[in-house]
């Protein structure tokens, strides 16, 4: 068994590749071509920490995975990262692990994938602008992919820590060629062509009522995954058209989409699944206000951990 440590993941993370591997993870998870179980949350709310067990089989791929991620926000104090696990890649014909991979980098590294495989058929083709909240490893991550699949001039960072912020934009200063800006103001926001939400916030980043967005704006909405987190105001979903990673686990795990559903803004039929679209279909979409929410699957760690280990073994 080999490890795969967070270094080496980031090393070979080609999103072009990667956006692809993820529109694949999207059609199986959609067409029931892979077998996944749903996950198993502990959270330990006097340790404000969550723990996350996540099986998957793949017929198609002969691969067998299961991915622990522990989330512990205390972590933050002691500054150390604050999620943390591993995911284990096994043969499916003998049971055999083969690669054991570092969870949190692949999890930033698939996100931001599966992220831009949603950019990449939602937003329009000509796109500039991006806006993300977060500057966490995620947004790093978000913020690569989605320059590698679109001509990206300007990025605009919204984050609750400066200093953190500003050593986003001194890890991202020599890898993308778009100016790159700490937003104090929620007009940049109006400026956007692409609207990133990477945060686990309990509340709304902000309100449809504040600003002007831009039309065919698309908001990809990746980081709340519990029923207490909402990234997004309901009022977005009520205006836009709504895509899901998955949508029975979106609607059971985050508060994203059980709130507009819950305040009747939104059915259940209004919510369409990424890995169900056509080219046609997305296209027709890609001049309109789309929002895509992920909470997350573990058919995107397998297939992203199954294309990283051919690429250690070539």
């Amino acid at each position: 068994m080999k490890f795969i440590e967070g270094n080496t993941i980031y090393s070979l993370a080609d999103y072009k590749q990667l956006v692809e591997v993820a529109k694949r993870s999207l059609f199986d998870l959609s067409n029931d071509r892979v077998t996944v179980p749903q996950r198993i949350h502990i959270n330990a709310n006097v340790l404000n920490a969550t723990y996350l067990f996540m099986p998957v089989f793949s017929e198609r791929l002969n691969r067998v995975a299961c991915k622990y991620v522990g989330v512990c926000e205390q972590n933050k104090k002691l500054g150390i990262p604050s999620i943390n696990g591993v995911l284990t890649l096994a043969d499916a014909k003998t049971g055999i692990v083969e690669f054991m991979f570092d969870a949190a980098a692949l999890t930033a590294v698939r996100t931001a994938a599966i992220s831009s495989a949603s950019i990449d058929i939602l937003s329009k083709k000509e796109s500039q602008t991006i806006s993300i909240f977060g500057s966490s490893t995620q947004a790093y991550t978000q913020i690569i992919a989605t320059c590698g699949i679109r001509d990206i001039k300007n990025v605009y960072i919204y984050y609750r820590t400066k200093a953190k912020a500003e050593e986003l934009c001194s890890n991202l200063k020599d890898k993308i060629k778009a100016k790159i800006q700490l937003a104090d103001s929620l007009s940049y926001l109006e400026e956007s062509d692409i609207i990133i939400a990477a945060t686990n916030t309990k509340t709304p980043l902000f309100y449809l009522k504040d600003v002007k967005l831009k039309q065919g704006v698309h908001i990809s909405a990746i980081g709340s995954f519990k029923k207490d987190m909402q990234e997004i105001d309901e009022k977005i979903y009520e205006k836009f058209a709504v895509f899901t990673d998955h949508k029975e686990s979106c609607i059971k795990e985050s508060a994203d989409i059980t709130v507009p559903l819950s305040k009747g803004l939104i059915n259940k039929k209004d919510i369409m699944e990424m890995g169900n679209l056509s080219e046609n279909t997305a296209a027709s979409y890609r001049n309109k206000n789309t929002i895509f929410k992920s909470v997350g699957n573990a058919a995107f760690d397998l297939y992203t951990a199954d294309h990283i280990s051919k690429l250690i073994k070539a």
